[in-house]
């Protein structure tokens, strides 16, 4: 894969940048990838368009960076930062970065490694997508067109593929962080600064509406594959800004064209690699994320392949070892598949052959709620709804026999996978949950294809990252501020794809935003960044999220039996739900002064 060696020349790009002395040696390096050589033609721009998305994909590898600051090397993907630790879950690991996913109110430090790493990982791509947006400007550049339009053209799908970029960064940045310095030029030897301000949300996100309304404009709805940035991703996340800046009229605006287009639509129906196996279409969703595969659903996937396929390497994903429970440290399930004629011969041990039959290793760092698992049974489809099947969650333990047939593993006639509550997981003075027998999400299942790596962490597949089936849920969020009764037939379309019955005009009514944020979860477990979402929802029309009876802190007191407890914050007005401003920035900012988020 190309992804190191691009960015190894973002890196060289952006640092080399910081040297403007123009008669510098006298000499013209042409050989190297310098920004002044690599950002001179069309071909170079697609370099360092390739470096960002390979930049944005990092929000499903693994946070601690392998050891920056100091960090024990534990592979929790980024994407967790945002995903667990709210109504819908819990992190089932104790490790210090981990802990206030569980118990909220540890949140208050201002030196956690995943936090650090997070704030420079997005300001890394604002810093390279600013880069692009200067220098396509600039003249001369040799955009490689057969005709001065396909050069227009060119030209403004680079720009707007990066400022979709900064947008992107943004978004999480001022969920996670709230106000952030906003950045709009490329930083060299002459615009370094050490005397950043934090704008406000407010501000920042009129240079993403404007971001979005470009990307909007300038790229195609449906591009040729949906490995790369397209109108549509960028009209989902306006639609999503919109909301978030109380514009549910613009919302609706910006949404209808995509959900009511033909360019997309729900799997309803069985395709792609796993088709011929059982399952069902929602799940095959993940199996087979790609147009290539005939998915119309997925707006955005990451492309990925195995390293021996990869003659310069790959980039492991860490979402199914993120959010698949470690049932092999587990003393009843790891006793499974001892009877298994490899097992027996010496050939694999009984622990990979494990995991090379139940979807992959799983390190259950992020475990999904009681709450949303009770969410699935909304009038009485528990059941009946895919989202919560065996083909879609881990209620079921695998293992071969000693005939070498597949067999379910059970333990006196009963299924392993139990949700009983432990002590440890409600005794408020203990540090250790790590409950394994517990049922966790299929979607990001992978299984090696060597067979020695059985038990390996990172998988390689490719994967998920936005699909039409949200945009459908923001869809029915505009149109439901707007008192517009057709918001429940778009959170129907969801449910109907799932098997689950209807919801009505009547329920919406009753259960409010709730029910929303309900059919959220049952659809998007593990995948919605919930915590931004939640955030979103909660600072409506002026609110703080710190607010006890704002939708974060009240949904998790609702739907989560381990981060609710009454001990761990969720009932504190001073407990901070945003994420700190690092600390060694505010330190080396050392021409003004930053203030911190309340709380810390």
């Amino acid at each position: 894969m190309k992804k190191f060696i691009y960015i190894f020349f973002l890196l060289i790009a952006t640092f080399i940048t910081g040297c403007n002395e123009k008669n510098f040696l006298k000499e013209e390096p042409r050989d190297d990838i310098y920004a002044e050589n690599l950002l001179g033609t069309y071909t170079g721009f697609q370099s360092m368009e390739t470096a960002i998305k390979s930049l944005m994909r990092e929000e499903y590898n693994r946070v601690d960076n392998l050891g920056r600051y100091g960090s024990a090397t534990l592979p929790i993907a980024r994407h967790a930062m945002w995903g667990c630790g709210t109504d819908n879950s819990w992190s089932n690991n104790t490790h210090s970065s981990f802990r206030f996913m569980y118990y909220p109110s540890l949140i208050k430090q201002t030196d956690l490694d995943c936090m650090m790493l997070t704030f420079e990982w997005l300001y890394k791509i604002v810093s390279a997508s600013n880069m692009v947006i200067n220098r396509a400007e600039m003249a001369n550049i040799n955009w490689e067109g057969s005709n001065a339009a396909v050069n227009t053209t060119n030209k403004e799908t680079t720009i707007a593929k990066a400022r979709f970029a900064r947008a992107w960064a943004y978004r999480h940045l001022t969920f996670s962080f709230g106000d952030v310095p906003l950045s709009t030029t490329e930083i060299n030897g002459l615009t370094y600064r050490t005397d950043w301000e934090r704008t406000p949300v407010a501000e920042v996100r009129k240079v993403m509406e404007a971001d979005l309304l470009y990307a909007v404009e300038k790229l195609p709805l449906r591009a040729t594959n949906n490995t790369t940035v397209s109108g549509a991703v960028a009209r989902h996340y306006l639609g999503e800004l919109y909301l978030a800046m109380g514009n549910p009229t613009k919302a609706e605006e910006v949404l209808k064209p995509l959900v009511t287009g033909t360019e997309y639509s729900l799997m309803t129906s069985r395709f792609g690699s796993n088709a011929a196996q059982p399952g069902n279409a929602f799940i095959d969703v993940f199996r087979s994320p790609l147009y290539s595969g005939g998915n119309k659903e997925v707006l955005l996937a990451f492309l990925n392949t195995q390293p021996e396929n990869a003659p310069t390497g790959s980039a492991p994903i860490y979402l199914k070892s993120t959010w698949k429970n470690y049932y092999s440290n587990d003393a009843d399930i790891k006793k499974s598949n001892v009877a298994a004629p490899e097992v027996v011969s010496g050939v694999i041990n009984s622990i990979k052959m494990l995991w090379l039959i139940n979807g992959g290793k799983g390190a259950a760092r992020s475990s999904v709620s009681l709450g949303s698992i009770r969410l699935y049974n909304y009038k009485g489809m528990g059941a009946i709804d895919d989202r919560n099947s065996n083909y879609a969650m881990v209620w079921k333990i695998y293992e071969k026999n000693s005939t070498g047939a597949i067999v379910e593993y059970l333990k006196n006639g009963k299924s392993v996978i139990d949700t009983t509550v432990s002590a440890a997981m409600v005794d408020d003075s203990k540090t250790t949950i790590q409950n394994y027998k517990w049922p966790s999400t299929r979607k990001w299942d992978y299984v090696q294809t060597v067979a020695a790596n059985g038990d390996a962490d990172e998988s390689y597949n490719d994967m998920v990252y936005l699909r039409l089936a949200d945009t459908y849920l923001l869809y029915a969020e505009a149109l439901y501020k707007l008192k517009n009764a057709t918001a429940v037939d778009w959170i129907n379309k969801v449910r109907k794809r799932a098997q689950a019955v209807d919801v009505t005009t009547a329920d919406l009514t009753t259960l409010g935003l709730d029910l929303i944020l309900d059919e959220r979860s049952r659809e998007l477990l593990s995948e919605e960044e919930r915590r931004h979402t939640l955030i979103r929802v909660s600072q409506e029309n002026g609110g703080d999220e710190r607010a006890v009876n704002n939708y974060f802190k009240k949904r998790v007191r609702a739907f989560n039996e381990i981060c609710g407890r009454p001990a761990r914050g969720m009932n504190d007005a001073t407990i901070p739900v945003l994420f700190p401003i690092p600390q060694i920035f505010i330190d080396s900012n050392t021409g003004r002064v930053i203030a911190q988020n309340p709380g810390y």
